[in-house]
Formats: C-alpha cells, structure tokens, sequence
C-alpha cells in the first residue's frame, strides 16, 4: 500500500506544473489585449463583444485588436482579413496589426479608437471608400480594392 505521504510529494510536481502553466505566455498575451480592450472603453465607449473586440452601433462598427508581440512576432490580418461587404482600416501596413471595420456608409466614420491608420480594405462589391486627413481626401479605393500604405494622419473614412 502506498502511503499519504508518498502520494502527497507525486501531486506535488503536477500541481507545481499547473501553476507555471497557468502564468505562460499565452496568460500574458490575454492580459495584455483585455488591458488594451479595457483601455478603448474606457477613452470611446463600446461593448466588449470577443476577447479581442470591442463594437459600436449594434455592430456597425468592429475594433478587432491583434494579438501582442510574441516571440514568432505580431498576428498579422490579410486583406481577405476585411469581411465581404465591409470596408477595413488596419493599424499597419500591409493589412497588419489591429482591424476597425465599418459596415454603414455614414459620413465621417471616426478611426480614433485604432490610433494610425496604415492600411486600408474595401472589401464591398460596388462604392467607393475615401480616407481623410481633416478635409483633405488621403486615399480612394474603388470595389474589391486596398491600398497597403497610407500617410499617417488618416481621422477618418466614409463610403458611397
């Protein structure tokens, strides 16, 4: 028969491992993106709506946040990323980093909560999608299209 004590020193080891297991990484990079999902909140309103998103207007409008640096770098978004019949602004080139995106064509669809706008997707079958810089316009995309680098200093976008 095997003694209490004994069976006691063999928990030990795995309830040592759980507990490593519980502060790895992955934890970090949660806490990282709910403090980010927190932190956009609290400065624009919202509902958290995913672990890494946060919605206005009945979903009209989505901030996706991308995951945080790792060790195999940031997660990055492709410009099929952007959902049919919506138009996207990314946080960096190439259609990387986090993702807004919008699906009603209001005039002036702030881009605030994403910080720098560097990328932009249309990914709607007809319109046209304008970014701005205060009135001036920055970019245009017809249907279907993106464009991988924008100037930094885009406060907005809006479709027709």
């Amino acid at each position: 028969m095997i003694s209490r004590k004994f069976m006691s020193l063999l928990a030990l080891p795995v309830l040592v491992g759980a507990v490593a297991l519980s502060a790895s990484p992955a934890a970090a990079t949660t806490d990282a993106t709910q403090d980010q999902v927190d932190a956009v909140i609290a400065e624009f309103g919202g509902t958290q709506t995913a672990a890494n998103e946060v919605s206005w207007d009945d979903g009209a409008v989505v901030l996706t946040i991308a995951a945080q640096t790792t060790s195999r770098g940031i997660t990055a978004f492709a410009v099929g990323g952007c959902p049919s019949g919506t138009f996207c602004a990314y946080s960096g080139t190439s259609y990387t980093g986090s993702r807004l995106t919008f699906t009603a064509c209001t005039t002036g669809n702030s881009v605030a909560a994403l910080g720098t706008v560097r990328s932009l997707a249309n990914a709607r079958g007809t319109g046209t999608v304008r970014a701005y810089d205060g009135w001036a316009t920055v970019a245009t995309l017809g249907p279907n299209t993106g464009t991988a680098s924008v100037a930094a200093g885009t406060d907005k976008i809006n479709c027709s």
